[in-house]
């Protein structure tokens, strides 16, 4: 049972995915400021914490950035 936990951490990474967040109608609602609110969770790689982001949040995922430590 170890190296199936082992397995899983090595191979899912910490992600930090920016969105644009939507209006109560819908619709594109950009910050003022220009600070992004963000999502951080674990994924395999960059293309499957923007395709879970994008699910979880439902809005345009901005980016994907890798968190080291």
């Amino acid at each position: 049972m170890k190296q199936s936990t082992r397995a899983r951490t090595t191979s899912s990474r910490r992600y930090r995915c920016t969105y644009t967040p939507r209006d109560a109608f819908g619709h594109l609602n950009p910050s003022d400021t220009g600070a992004a609110p963000f999502v951080q969770f674990r994924a395999a790689n960059a293309e499957q914490a923007l395709d879970i982001a994008q699910h979880v949040t439902g809005c345009p995922v901005i980016e994907a950035t890798r968190i080291e430590g």
